[in-house]
Parts: C-alpha cells; structure tokens; sequence
C-alpha cells in the first residue's frame, strides 16, 4: 500500500516546491480507460491512501479520438491521461516530457519500449500487453510458436464437445501475426515488401479468415467479444485461446491456465502522460508515480494478472503473470508511428467482409491500400 509519506516523496521529487506533506489541496483530474473492474479497485487504492480523485471515463474504442480533441483545445486539460501505447506518436507534441526521477525508475525493457521515442521519455508505462496462447493446462502446448503449429494443436483437440477448439477474435490486431507470418505488417510503405504492398498481406488474410468457421467460432454480434470469449472459456469450449492479459484476469480457474508466446505477436500497453495543457503538471506525475509504485502495480498484476511494468512489482507477481511476461519477450511492438491507430480503421472491415465473405481476399487488401495510401500522402487528422 502506498503511504501518505510515499507521496511527499513523489511530491518533492517532482519538483514541487514550498511544501514538505501529503497533503493534496485539490483534486487530481484524471482521464483513464479503466474497465468497470479495474476503476474499482484503482478508487480504492486511492481512498485507502487519502488520495483525492476527480476521474473520467473515456470509452476506449473513442479514447484517441476524445483525448486529441480535448488536448488541442486545451481548455480543460487533465493532469493526467491513461492512453494506449499506439496513441503516444499522435499525442507526443501536445504532452509534457516525463520528470528525470520518474524515468530513472526500475522499468523494465517492454515497458520502456513503448513510453520512449527518440530518447525521451513522453509517458510513464503502466502494464505491458499483447497477444498470447492460453491453454489449459493439461493440454499440451504447441509444438513450437508458429502460427501452423498454434493451429495444429487447437485442430488435435477438435472433439464432440469441442467443436471450435480457437479461441480467435475477428479484429485487426488478431490478425498482426499472420500478417508479419507472411512478410507484411501493419505499417504503411509504398514498396514492395513493405507494409501490405506484397502478396503476403492477401495470403496471411486468406489463411486467417479461412478459421473462422473452422477451427474458430464464427464471429459473435459486434460489441458481444468479449463476454462470448470468456463463456466459451469458462465452459470449456476452447482449447487455446489466442488473447492478451486483459482477458486472463478474469477467467475462472487461474490455476489450470497455461501461457504460450505466439509468434510475430504485437506487444503493447498502457501509458501515463501529463498533457502541455495540464494546470497542476505535478499533481499528474505525482499520480502517475503512485499508480506505477510497486505497491500498487503488485495489486493490480495480483487481481488481473496485468504485467507489472517495474522489476519489483514483476519479481513478487504470481508465477501466471510470469508466464505472461514470457511469452511476451519475444513479441514486437506495433510501428511507432503516427498513422498506427488510424490503418486499423481501413484494416478492420476489410477482415469482417473476408470472413462474410463478401469480398475476397484480394478486392479487400486492394481497398486497404487505396485507404493507407490516402494516408501515408499526408492526409492525416
């Protein structure tokens, strides 16, 4: 638990100056993308150490959108933000650099990753995320990390009672690996080889929407995912289960789970940052610190078996989110790059129209490119 001390800490190493206490005069304005859940025991923590929270909830599918809109305003700024990592390169000139005490924290590689561009620090990574095979633990893991073997095994374990034996999301994301499997990736580049511009980024779609149906469940009712995912699940109709630690913390069971890395897997996470416009910059940071104290994040990897994103939070996790941390290593992060967020948007009903077929292959990369190419010109909100 973080005492009242622990924030005098953060306080006086922010560089707040005149005063030597815990005291917090105002509320500390913060924008975050808890889920119901997490917003739960985050306001606990926070009144269990007398800390003073004026929150808002931003709904995550609109976060970027919502957050570049109230920045550029700049009328009513928090002082701090929860962002996802591919939001960082649209937002970094609108934020405020990361104190050096904050920076010179025991974070690990992942999670420095994703908060430093360029050698600055621009956000405070609070969990690292990413895709992953969950499996019960009887099963036997796949025979190596590829995706063909990923595939295999879910296939093995096809029985009366196990008719869709992945565990597989109709989203762009999920389909990263296949891409990279194949040589693409979700970038933009005009040339051959680069970002979809091959036959790579047709075949890798052909083979992923070719799943579902198959090995993977056909596509629930959009919105319906996530609670389709975790009853399939919890009534043991899947047997590996491609998904990120967002979702393992709430399965039933923790004890049977067994984690395996996927090959080419996207790694990404949640990020802290105090926005240009912030009126209190230090009552940010000095919340930032507080969410990513060991103490805390300790709880957090405790209740959602999040991967902590300080060595000494990590170190006293369970052995679970050890095992996430794993099969984490070797993934790549998605390109740090402005558009990121935005190649999604051209990506994903393109997917959907595969798997409905209503469009081939084909017809449906030859639209995205037209749509990353209208981007990679510069005609980029």
């Amino acid at each position: 638990m973080v005492s009242r001390a622990a924030l005098a800490l953060w306080l006086t190493a922010c560089g707040a100056s005149g005063k030597n206490d815990a005291t917090i005069a105002r509320p500390i304005r913060f924008l975050h993308t808890f889920s119901p859940a997490e917003t739960e025991l985050f306001n606990q923590s926070m009144s269990e150490n007398g800390i003073e929270i004026e929150p808002s909830l931003v709904p995550f599918a609109r976060g970027q959108q919502i957050i570049s809109e109230i920045l550029r305003a700049g009328t009513s700024c928090p002082d701090l933000i929860r962002i996802d990592a591919t939001w960082l390169d649209a937002l970094a000139t609108r934020l405020t650099p990361v104190p050096a005490e904050l920076a010179h924290a025991d974070w690990t590689a992942e999670a420095t990753s994703l908060a430093v561009r360029h050698g600055t620090w621009l956000a405070v990574p609070q969990t690292v995320d990413g895709l992953v095979v969950v499996r019960d633990a009887k099963l036997p893991a796949p025979a190596s990390t590829s995706l063909d073997d990923v595939v295999r095994a879910a296939r093995a374990a096809r029985s009366e009672t196990i008719a869709y034996p992945l565990g597989l999301r109709l989203d762009s994301y999920w389909l990263v690996p296949w891409l990279r499997a194949e040589g693409a990736d979700l970038a933009l580049g005009s040339g051959p080889g680069s970002g979809i511009e091959g036959d790579g980024a047709v075949h890798a779609l052909a083979k992923f929407a070719a799943l579902f149906g198959d090995i993977a469940p056909p596509p629930p009712p959009a919105g319906s995912e996530t609670p389709d995912e975790l009853r399939r699940w919890n009534t043991g109709e899947v047997a590996y289960w491609v998904t990120g630690p967002w979702q393992i913390g709430e399965l039933a069971g923790r004890d049977r789970i067994a984690v395996s890395p996927l090959a080419h897997a996207p790694r990404g996470g949640q990020l802290l940052v105090v926005p240009a416009c912030a009126k209190h910059p230090v009552d940010g940071w000095r919340l930032a610190g507080v969410l990513t104290s060991p103490a805390v994040e300790a709880r957090f990897a405790e209740a959602f078996a999040l991967v902590p994103t300080r060595t000494a939070a990590l170190a006293e996790a369970s052995p679970l989110v050890h095992a996430i941390d794993a099969a984490l290593a070797d993934a790549t992060p998605l390109p740090q790059a402005r558009a990121t967020p935005m190649l999604f948007d051209d990506l994903n009903p393109a997917v959907s129209a595969v798997v409905a077929h209503d469009a081939t292959p084909d017809e449906a990369i030859a639209g995205v490119r037209r749509g990353w190419h209208r981007l990679e010109r510069g005609v980029v909100p």
